[in-house]
């Protein structure tokens, strides 16, 4: 039987695309909101049930909570279980570790203590960078995106992870319309990205939003990567077929 060179370059191809498309595969988001002022306390069911689902799909995970850290400034380096964060934010940026009920309604999750920020229009809120990539990320924040009754259309904040092979820009409130959430609201933000390590992310509040916004960060979780996802593993296969497929082109 004669295979012709042509139907080789195809099938080397094809492959080397299929691996390319598994090492971008998107990212699977958690995403659970309990849009009723939790300020005072009470339960967050829809956002622990999102945190569950997280955490069953991310397997162990290493959470900082921010109780061991003194009030006021935030560290410019923290842990979080065995990674190390690397901490910075603008200095028109108001951000703090805080506690009890904080500028505008937000509030700890666990414990006494979370990560507080007040920003401005069409800026970030902080960027945390992480010194080993992992595959999962995920937090619990309180008080975002919240403008009910506004009637207006207005963006959502985003969530901006910086990963090992380029930026993915996500809607931090699962495309809910903020002009429908309250204050002192309860969400889980979660995503896991075996294939594309997360080495660290932003908040970003959006310029087309009415006014400041403040947001309360706890329980902010991460899942080091010990070994390459599978489709990492399958294009680091699909590397002698694209050597191959390079050496037939040159042919």
């Amino acid at each position: 039987m004669q295979i012709r060179p042509g139907l080789i370059r195809a099938a080397v191809a094809s492959a080397c695309a299929a691996a390319a498309f598994a090492a971008v595969a998107a990212p699977t988001v958690y995403f659970g909101l309990d849009n009723s002022n939790l300020s005072g306390g009470g339960a967050a069911p829809n956002a622990a049930a999102a945190a569950a689902a997280f955490a069953a799909a991310a397997g162990p995970l290493a959470t900082q909570n921010f109780d061991a850290m003194a009030l006021g400034a935030v560290p410019p380096n923290f842990g979080i279980g065995a990674v190390t964060a690397g901490f910075t934010s603008s200095a028109s940026d108001y951000v703090r570790v805080a506690s009890g009920v904080g500028t505008f309604s937000t509030f700890a999750i666990s414990g006494a203590q979370y990560l507080e920020g007040l920003t401005l229009n069409g800026s970030g809120y902080f960027t945390i960078s992480l010194d080993t990539p992992v595959s999962a990320l995920g937090f619990y924040i309180t008080d975002a995106s919240d403008w009910a009754g506004t009637g207006a259309q207005i963006p959502n904040l985003s969530v901006v992870l910086t990963q090992v092979s380029g930026t993915a820009a996500l809607d931090l409130m699962g495309g809910l319309d903020p002009a429908t959430v309250v204050d002192g609201n309860v969400a889980f933000f979660g995503v896991i990205d075996a294939a594309n390590p997360i080495t660290g992310f932003s908040i970003v509040n959006p310029a087309a939003v009415p006014d400041r916004d403040a947001i309360g960060l706890d329980n902010l979780q991460v899942s080091a990567v010990p070994v390459p996802g599978s489709a990492a593993l399958l294009a680091l296969g699909m590397l002698p077929l694209c050597a191959m497929r390079r050496r037939l082109q040159q042919a």
